[in-house]
């Protein structure tokens, strides 16, 4: 479980990268990280595979960009 945790710190540098790709400024892309990851801090993610993890959380920032639109 420790590992996935790590998985997804490692990932928000790329999710606020894609944020600014959507037009989000810098402050705005790193608040939409905060929120996608603060969600999945909270979820059960054994049940997410591995291999899924990093689709699951982009599709969750691009429910929180259409959301913020």
């Amino acid at each position: 479980m420790s590992d996935r945790l790590y998985d997804l710190v490692a990932m928000g540098p790329e999710l606020r990268d894609e944020a600014k790709r959507h037009g989000k400024g810098i402050n705005e892309s790193y608040l939409l990280v905060h929120r996608v990851l603060a969600q999945a801090f909270r979820e059960d993610l054994t049940l997410i595979p591995r291999d899924g993890l990093r689709a699951h959380m982009r599709s969750r920032l691009q429910q929180n960009l259409q959301a913020c639109a």
